[in-house]
This record gives C-alpha cells, sequence and structure tokens, in this order.
C-alpha cells in the first residue's frame, strides 16, 4: 500500500506530486505552493522555512515530503517520532529536477510515470544546456533577487548563469551598502539585467532598476534588456524546470534560442 496522506513542505515538492497525478493524495502544501491552482484549496501549514508542526500532525499524513534543508532545522526527527514517514528531496540547483521526480515516484508508487517524465525533463535541460555552450562570448548579466542582494559567487543562481553562458558580474563583489553595492553593479556594465520577481512581494524591482540614474549608463538599459522573471520558475527543482531554465538562457543569449 503506497502513500495516501501526504503533506509537502516545498513548492517544488508540490508540483511533482501534481505532475505524477497524485495531487488529490495532498493533505497539507505550505503558503507558497501556488501552482498548478488546484495546490491553493489545500490546506496550508507554514512556510517552507516555517513549517508548522503541530499543524502538519493535525492532518494524519501517513509522508511528509520535505527538502534537504528541512534536516538540520530537525523537521524529519519531530515527524518520525510520531512514526510519520519523511523523505527529503535536493534543494541544491534547478538541475536537480529530474531527480527529484523519480525519487518522489518510486515512494508513491508512479516509479514508471516518473521516469518519463524524468528523461523528457532531462533531455529538455541537455537540450538548452548544449545550446547555450555553444555560445562564442560570455555575456555580462546582473541578476537581482532583492533590492539590495544581487547573485553572489556561492549563489546558485551564480552557477546557473555561468552554465548559460553569462558572466555573472557580481561574483566577486562582496560590498553589503546599498548604494556603493549598485554603484559597483553598474561600474561592470552590465549587458542583460534580470530582475527576480516574487522574493518580497511589495518590491517591484524591474521599476526600481529602471528608475535609477545609475542603470541608465549601463548597456542593458540602452539596448533595452532589463528583465522580470519569476523567482519560481529557477528556484524550484521539480516539473517546470527547463522551462525556467529556457527563459534565463533566451535573456541572456535570445539569439542561440531563436523559433
Amino acid at each position: 500500500m503506497y502513500f495516501q496522506r501526504i503533506v509537502s513542505l516545498a513548492p517544488s515538492n508540490t508540483e511533482i506530486v501534481f505532475s505524477l497525478g497524485a495531487g488529490s493524495r495532498l493533505v497539507g502544501v505550505t503558503d507558497y505552493c501556488n501552482y498548478p491552482e488546484e495546490a491553493k484549496l489545500i490546506e496550508k501549514i507554514g512556510g517552507f522555512s516555517t513549517p508548522d508542526i503541530e499543524k502538519i500532525l493535525s492532518l494524519s499524513p501517513d509522508l511528509v515530503l520535505g527538502m534537504d534543508f528541512h534536516q538540520k532545522m530537525g523537521i524529519p526527527q519531530k515527524l518520525e517520532e510520531k512514526d510519520i514517514h519523511c523523505l527529503l528531496l535536493s534543494s541544491a540547483s534547478l538541475l536537480d529536477a529530474p531527480k527529484n521526480i523519480v525519487q518522489a515516484g518510486k515512494i508513491l508508487g508512479c516509479e514508471e510515470k516518473a521516469e518519463e517524465i524524468a528523461r523528457e525533463l532531462e533531455n529538455k535541460i541537455d537540450g538548452i544546456l548544449k545550446k547555450a555552450k555553444s555560445a562564442t562570448r560570455k555575456v555580462r548579466v546582473c541578476y537581482l533577487c532583492d533590492i539590495n542582494c544581487f547573485a553572489w559567487r556561492s549563489c546558485y543562481m551564480s552557477r546557473l548563469i555561468e552554465l548559460l553562458g553569462g558572466l555573472n558580474i557580481a561574483r566577486d563583489i562582496q560590498e553589503k551598502d546599498r548604494n556603493s553595492l549598485v554603484m559597483k553593479i553598474c561600474l561592470q556594465d552590465p549587458e542583460v539585467i534580470i530582475c527576480s520577481e516574487g522574493h518580497r512581494e511589495s518590491q517591484d524591482l524591474l521599476s526600481f532598476v529602471i528608475k535609477s540614474p545609475l542603470f541608465w549608463k549601463t548597456m542593458a538599459y540602452k539596448m533595452n534588456r532589463i528583465y522580470s522573471l519569476k523567482a519560481e520558475l529557477i528556484s524550484r527543482p521539480g516539473p517546470r524546470a527547463a522551462k525556467g531554465l529556457e527563459t534565463l538562457a533566451r535573456f541572456i543569449h535570445p539569439e542561440l534560442f531563436k523559433e
């Protein structure tokens, strides 16, 4: 008998369960689980980094799908003390999506479907990376996830930018002061500026960049290459991973992804 009452502790996990046709088994999801639409109707158990353990227990799940970072928070231990099985998937990179789908498929009894989805997804990801690898030059990219936060060298976004033929211009900048930080970024003259939408609901990063005089002298501003990208597309290692990766790749090297 496979698990019938599932609680998901991450939006990517929720998307994976639905993609496997097991969405009806979800009894609890996070406040951020917004895709597909049906996920919005499921009982909420808190944020993915602040799950309410008592709420989870009240839903009587037989399986909780978490992420590897939940291990450090001690969540699996708390749940297993109550005889609730916990499976942790990888949060390291968007590229872990196929592996996550296969793992979930095994425990949900959807192995064949999971293998099929993962194989198709992996082929799409490999195709995108192969195209990006053919780029003849690195494009200077500025990626903002917050007004005061750019993609640093250690950030997973920095690694994705490099894989897609970009050069993350904030990779060596350590300054945390907002004014000097933005100035240092602009002095690197980014050719592409990508504003992540969704990390902070109250912030409109696209408007911030367009209205800030410091950005007006950049090549990105002059060439109208300032873009907005939904954070969920490139931060969730699930079934939409290829869509997010290709969107990012098109921003960096549009000439390689012409229809």
